[in-house]
């Protein structure tokens, strides 16, 4: 294995944190300009505070010496005053700061999640989502529930450092009065050790991104052992040992060999470390030196040390700063992401009547090929789909079939021809518009973990509360029954793995699904698409439902796609698509007669079906 190429590029230590610094007015303009004043006051209390103490160490004497009630005993008590102030103070206002930050973390976290949805659902199609580059920025920006890479560790790291990195400008400064020199070495040293600390701290953090990625495969083994759904097949074939051996040995080594790239760089740290002593005694020596010889006053010298000890507060190397680090690694992540998917408006130059499609649908010399291939799916495609007729659409694996749908859904945009609706070209129109007209039940369609209920509205969200328009979805597939003899009815969770929750069998999921198509068919769909959802049901059984289907749907535009021919002999109409066009066209009596490739795979097929039965 090869090392990781986890060399931060220069300066994204600094450019991540100040994007983390950018996005807090989003939140809240109010509660970021308390956070800055806070910041402020943190840094500048103990500073006065230290000060008062050196001045106050230097005046005890004199003030002893006056006696009560002299000037100098009533400038010691003012010292005195003063620093118990600045003190008190600092406590009240550390705890408003750490309030401030934590409420600003959550909320950031909040702010980048929303903004990481929202980016992967604006592009109106799902190429991106296929793409290796924005898969690879998916995988990073879903780590941000990750405990060492949360943006709220980040705010909170900043409201440390912000303040401890303000105290040591002041101490650098106040260091300044006594040798500029000294003090402008301490105000350049600490923001140059900051830097190299944060870079380390981003290297470790981008290796640790790097070995997420790499053990994705372990952690699928993991997953494998703990998940319900393979469970049966590993307990049978006995699988369980070997799984664990193999996900314990990739474990370790893995690790181990990340591990070797997760240490801060010796470089680092002895020119840290070293940078620090020197400069330490290039400061402590000439203040000795200067006290003894009498050069500083005792006061002064009090200030002098008190500010130097106060430098060693700052925090480059504690747990914080490294939490400011990983915890900002992700943020710009999350908008390169909403950049990369940031889309120009199509602009919408056709306006569809309400009644569209009343006449047809017509694909034009469409052509298509996925993103990142040169072979096309689809290739010069005529095509009119009648409105108010059922068509069936049928063809081998890899015919086209289900990119048409994607095309016809806008899932993807043609690379050549176009597609209308009664002549409206659809590229001119919004696709929210025209998904409205569409209702869809795929081959992988998505068993969703909530209710009945809310299972079968998410077909309609915007009538939800229409329970009665639910059981009429639920009557034509014969779940009325069913979805009534459940524990909780409409309300049942439909997941073992939640309380009161049920599942339910492959064919009963179907219905389901079926009944959510049909809800978005009351609310206003004029299209009613099945994209092969009974390929994994025996042809028998696939032709029963598609029957059931076609009589359920008469009168309305339906397209059904399927592999097998021998299930769809009672569309209305019947195309067989190969190498993305289509080389057959009639119904069923029509291509029997014809005696062309639907005719050869029927016979086929419906025999293979007769031996079996």
């Amino acid at each position: 294995m090869t090392p990781p190429n986890v060399k931060p590029p220069r300066f994204e230590a600094g450019r991540a944190v100040l994007a983390v610094v950018r996005l807090l007015p989003q939140i809240s303009r109010p509660r970021t300009a308390l956070f800055a004043a806070t910041t402020v006051l943190v840094a500048a209390l103990p500073l006065a505070m230290t000060v008062s103490t050196g001045l106050l160490i230097g005046a005890v004497p004199a003030a002893a010496q006056a006696g009560p009630g002299s000037p100098e005993a009533r400038y010691a008590y003012l010292l005195l005053g003063a620093g118990v102030a600045a003190m008190l103070l600092g406590r009240l206002v550390e705890i408003l700061h750490r309030a401030v930050a934590h409420n600003l973390g959550r909320e950031l976290e909040l702010l980048l999640q929303d903004r990481l949805v929202a980016a992967v659902a604006r592009p109106a199609g799902i190429a991106h989502l296929e793409d290796a580059g924005i898969l690879a920025l998916l995988r990073v920006t879903r780590q941000l529930g990750a405990d060492f890479i949360r943006p709220e560790r980040a705010v909170q790291g900043l409201a440390t450092i912000g303040p401890e990195f303000l105290a040591a400008a002041g101490a650098s400064i106040v260091l300044c009065t006594f040798n500029i020199w000294v003090g402008l070495a301490w105000l350049v040293a600490w923001p140059a050790i900051f830097i190299a600390m944060q870079n380390e701290y981003t290297r470790i953090g981008k290796t640790t991104y790097l070995r997420s990625t790499e053990m994705r495969e372990s952690e699928y083994l993991r997953d494998l052992a703990m998940n319900a759904e393979p469970a049966k097949e590993i307990r049978v074939w006995g699988l369980l040992g070997w799984l664990l051996d193999r996900y314990d040995r990739q474990w370790t080594e893995r690790m181990a060999y990340s591990g070797r790239y997760q240490r801060l760089s010796g470089r680092v740290a002895v020119a840290v470390i070293g940078g620090l002593l020197v400069l330490t005694a290039a400061t402590a020596i000439p203040l000795a030196q200067a006290g003894i010889d009498g050069a500083v006053g005792f006061a002064a010298l009090s200030v002098y040390l008190v500010a130097l000890t106060s430098m060693f507060n700052f925090s480059a190397f504690d747990d914080k700063a490294a939490f400011l680090a990983l915890g900002a690694l992700p943020v710009p992540k999350v908008l390169a992401l909403e950049s990369d998917l940031a889309v120009e408006e199509r602009p919408v130059t056709a306006a569809l009547p309400d009644a569209a499609p009343a006449q047809s649908v017509r694909f034009e010399q469409v052509a298509f090929a996925y993103p990142g291939s040169d072979r096309p799916v689809i290739e010069g495609l005529d095509l009119e789909i009648r409105a108010g007729t059922s068509l069936a659409v049928v063809g081998h694996n890899g015919a086209g079939k289900t990119s048409l749908v994607k095309l016809l859904a806008g899932l993807y945009a043609p690379t050549g021809g176009r597609i209308t609706a009664d002549g409206t070209d659809l590229a001119g129109v919004d696709p929210a518009v025209w998904r409205t007209r569409l209702s869809a039940l795929f081959q992988d369609f998505t068993r969703y973990q909530l209710t009945v209920r809310e299972n079968i509205v998410l077909g309609a969200p915007h009538l939800a509360g229409d329970t009665e328009r639910i059981w009429k979805a639920c009557e034509p597939m014969g779940i009325r029954e069913l979805v009534e003899s459940l524990p909780n009815g409409l309300d049942t969770v439909l997941s073992s793995e939640y309380d009161g929750g049920t599942d339910l069998s492959g064919g009963q999921w179907q219905r389901i699904a079926l009944a959510r198509a049909l809800f978005a068919v009351q609310a206003g769909a004029k299209i009613l698409i099945l994209d092969e959802p009974a390929a994994a049901l025996d042809v028998r059984a696939e032709a029963e439902l598609y029957e059931q289907f076609l009589d359920i749907t008469a009168g309305l535009t339906t397209i059904v796609i399927s592999h097998r021919f021998s299930t769809v002999r009672r569309a209305d109409r019947i195309v067989v698509l190969d190498g993305g066009k289509v080389v057959e066209d009639g119904s069923h009596p029509e291509l029997m007669d014809l005696g062309g490739r639907y005719a050869e795979a029927f016979t086929l097929q419906a025999n293979r079906l007769a031996r079996t039965s």
